[in-house]
């Protein structure tokens, strides 16, 4: 008779419990403090912003989310159905806007575009007048818009390579042409890929606080800030948490029923389309488009940014950026080991087909990515400082002089948060990867009566090296990119290059957030380089984060 063998190690469902705590349990306390009694500051903006914040936060997602599925899908249709020169270069660089936080940008095109700034001057050289204004809605919008469309280019993008040529041959067969055959059988076959990235796409919008700040775009981020660290508001902060907390569940509920539980391919091998090369006009058109798309993402910014650096580095560059460079450097190593880490003892507690209350668990222990940092950011604070109290008679055992907030004024808190926030990312891509890795070599080992423990590290691990080292890079670069949540939980005079950059931008010295800000895009550069580089063909930057 065959042995049942238990899936189950006490380590790997006590990890998994852990962390599916450590995201409810912070956010318990946003409803805990949800009903206490109004204050005036909460009636004012109910009765008067709260229908604008709305507004101007639905506008705001809606149109980055036309524009980045457009400006994605364009980019990943011609980087894979057509050869045309650079489409190599091309294919992995289109990648690189993802090393540019949308705040950087933003102070980057602001003051390009200003009175003083490198367009303006050179439009009234040359006798034209200067009509944009980028510190507006639209140019929110268009700097989201470049800066994050590569989340959809890569989800399209994988789809389209693993997609069969049967579908779109079987069209052109029964005479339908090439635009209608894209339209009305290879773009609903996308559509999976394509709501993924566009839904990654909306929660990064909703997740920024420094672009909308800077340019005065009153939307939910904006007002919780403003609450909080301008009224000293909690429950007006709180209240205003609940209310985005209730669009991102519409916005997964929306999610969940575009994609449905239609399935879009048939599990066969089939061949997939060759790229064809481009002909007549489209051979200068299309490529010059892509490498546009690229500027506006990564190359104007950049270039403007070396303009700084050269400016203000006698003034910049000093221990002062070091400092900041090595804390920037220390947290996202430290954050990201510790997710990677707890991602995969999560990921190996949950891939042997976890039905009921294990899969319900652990959707809970991913769901902090689809929560704004801001809201993160109160929840973990009130968490804490509510610990240090119920710890404060310990506190002074230890030490009689010892003060009330002790874990609220550690790094430990912004750690913390950094595991809440970004727990999503390092668990799919490594439950990717034993999806491709498959049970027979963990069965086996299981079978000879290996431990749990001893077969995840001498087993699973050496397999997962791609996986680990994506997921590694891809939260590595977000805890380098994160301010909303290092704004607010971080201790008193720690600065990382984010915050370094912010409180330089809030001066208005945009001139010298050039050398740091190259610093934070040049390390994010390199790594997404190693990860989607040329030479890295067979490691995915594919992250599924539902």
């Amino acid at each position: 008779m065959k042995r049942r063998i238990n899936h189950d190690g006490p380590l790997f469902s006590l990890f998994a419990l852990i962390a599916g705590l450590a995201i409810i349990v912070p956010l318990l306390f946003i409803l805990r403090h949800l009903f206490e009694p109004s204050t005036d500051a909460w009636r004012h903006i109910r009765q008067i912003w709260l229908l604008a914040y709305i507004r101007n936060t639905s506008v705001m997602i809606f149109w980055t989310a036309f524009g980045t599925a457009l400006i994605g899908t364009y980019a990943a249709v011609l980087t894979t159905r057509y050869t045309f020169f650079g489409v190599r270069v091309l294919s992995w660089m289109l990648v690189l806007p993802l090393a540019v936080p949308a705040y950087i940008a933003g102070y980057v095109y602001a003051d390009m575009l200003s009175y003083t700034g490198t367009v303006t001057r050179f439009l009234r050289l040359v006798s034209l007048p200067q009509l944009l204004q980028p510190m507006t809605m639209a140019g929110a919008v268009f700097i989201f818009v470049f800066t994050l469309y590569p989340y959809v280019y890569l989800f399209v993008r994988a789809a389209l390579k693993r997609q069969s040529a049967a579908y779109a041959e079987s069209a052109l067969t029964l005479g339908v042409g090439p635009f209608r055959a894209f339209f009305l059988v290879v773009l609903p076959l996308l559509r999976p890929a394509l709501i993924g990235g566009v839904f990654l796409v909306v929660l990064e919008t909703l997740n920024d606080y420094g672009l909308v700040a800077y340019f005065n775009i009153r939307v939910f981020s904006f007002a919780i800030f403003n609450a909080w660290f301008s009224f000293g508001e909690v429950v007006t902060a709180i209240r205003l948490s609940a209310v985005l907390l209730i669009m991102v569940f519409v916005i997964l509920v929306l999610e969940r029923v575009l994609r449905g539980h239609r399935r879009y391919t048939v599990h066969v091998k089939g061949r997939v389309i060759a790229a064809r090369p481009l002909r007549g006009l489209a051979r200068v058109v299309h490529p010059f488009c892509l490498w546009l798309i690229l500027g506006f993402g990564f190359l104007f910014p950049t270039m403007q940014l070396m303009h700084y650096a050269v400016l203000t580095w006698r003034n910049t560059l000093n221990m002062t950026l070091f400092y900041n460079f090595m804390n920037t450097l220390t947290i996202a190593l430290g954050s990201t080991a510790l997710i990677v880490v707890i991602a995969l003892m999560l990921a190996n507690f949950g891939r042997f087909r976890p039905k009921g209350w294990k899969r319900a668990w652990l959707k809970a222990t991913t769901l902090g990515y689809a929560i704004p940092g801001a809201v993160i950011a109160i929840a973990v604070n009130l968490f804490f400082i509510t610990v240090d109290r119920q710890l404060y008679p310990l506190y002074r055992w230890l030490n009689p002089a010892s003060p009330v907030l002790v874990l609220s004024m550690s790094l430990g808190m912004l750690v913390f948060a950094y595991i809440l926030r970004f727990m999503a990312i390092g668990y799919n891509s490594i439950e990717a990867g034993y999806d491709k890795l498959g049970e027979t070599f963990t069965e086996a080992a299981y079978t000879l009566n290996h431990r749990k423990l001893s077969t995840l590290l001498k087993i699973d691990v050496p397999l997962l090296k791609s996986s680990l080292f994506a997921a590694a890079v891809i939260v590595f670069i977000d805890v380098v990119k994160e301010l909303p949540l290092t704004l607010i939980l971080r201790p008193a005079n720690y600065d990382t290059l984010a915050s370094r950059i912010y409180e330089y931008a809030s001066d208005e010295m945009i001139q010298d957030t050039g050398v740091a800000s190259l610093i934070l895009i040049m390390m994010s550069a390199l790594l997404i380089y190693a990860l989607s580089g040329p030479k890295k063909r067979g490691r995915s930057a594919h992250v599924r984060p539902y």
